[in-house]
């Protein structure tokens, strides 16, 4: 790990304190410059900030039993942590609405990282879907801009291999903790993905893959990448929203 373990165990620790979203973390983090400094603040001064309920949870927040087990599954996996305001911090995601207080980190992010395009669509795509997919991932890659995707089963994974294959770089914004690969059936190429770029998850280990993580991972998605390329989606789906985000 590059961040220190004390960094990491409070940032697990802030993310567990209930009623501590995004924004009020991120606004935390501006006003007390780390995870450690928020955990070490006045009580009276966080109370300011975000009310005596939170407060009290923040103070209390180190003292949860799930942390040790959460350090290990990160240590074991060898995951840093990416922190607000800190270097190393993905600028391009700075700007974005709720932005990820923190993000757990396998495998690597380059500075040339930042030439960046997302392609995402179907899990069901048809042939055409997938041809186009491959071939737009690997053209990209082969010129040197990372491919940006979400892991997922059909124009997720054909994005993610195409640019692996054709000698590029990939990244894939995960929907779950950064200990699991979703779905299983991928787990062979988010071992290539770490050799060419990086998994990122801004949930803590032990984050089930649930329906309401996906628009938050697309939000990620969106944000590290200068356009976006959806591939025969539904109308319905929430990727066309993560398009306009």
């Amino acid at each position: 790990m590059n961040v220190s373990e004390d960094t990491i165990h409070a940032a697990l620790s802030l993310m567990l304190v209930k009623g501590l979203g995004t924004i009020r973390l991120c606004r935390l983090l501006t006003e007390f410059d780390s995870p450690e400094g928020i955990i070490a603040a006045d009580r009276e001064l966080l109370a300011q900030s975000v009310g005596d309920t939170i407060a009290n949870g923040i103070k209390a927040a180190t003292n949860n039993p799930e942390i040790p087990r959460m350090l290990k599954k990160l240590r074991e996996l060898d995951v840093d942590a990416l922190i607000w305001g800190q270097p190393g911090y993905p600028e391009c995601l700075r700007r974005i609405y709720a932005a990820p207080p923190i993000l757990f980190v396998r495998g690597d992010i380059l500075p040339q990282d930042e030439r960046a395009v997302a392609i995402v669509g179907t899990r069901r795509p048809t042939h055409n879907g997938e041809r186009a997919s491959a071939k737009i991932s690997e053209g990209l890659a082969g010129a040197g801009v990372t491919i940006i995707s979400g892991l997922a089963l059909g124009i997720d994974g054909i994005a993610h291999k195409a640019a692996i294959d054709a000698g590029g770089r990939t990244i894939a914004v995960l929907a779950n903790g950064p200990e699991t690969i979703y779905p299983r059936m991928h787990e062979e190429l988010s071992k290539r993905i770490l050799k060419s770029g990086a998994l990122l998850s801004e949930f803590p280990p032990g984050t089930r893959p649930e329906a309401h993580n996906f628009p938050r991972r697309n939000r990620i998605i969106s944000g590290l990448s200068l356009g976006i390329l959806v591939v025969e989606a539904g109308v319905r789906s929430c990727l066309l929203y993560t398009s306009d985000a």
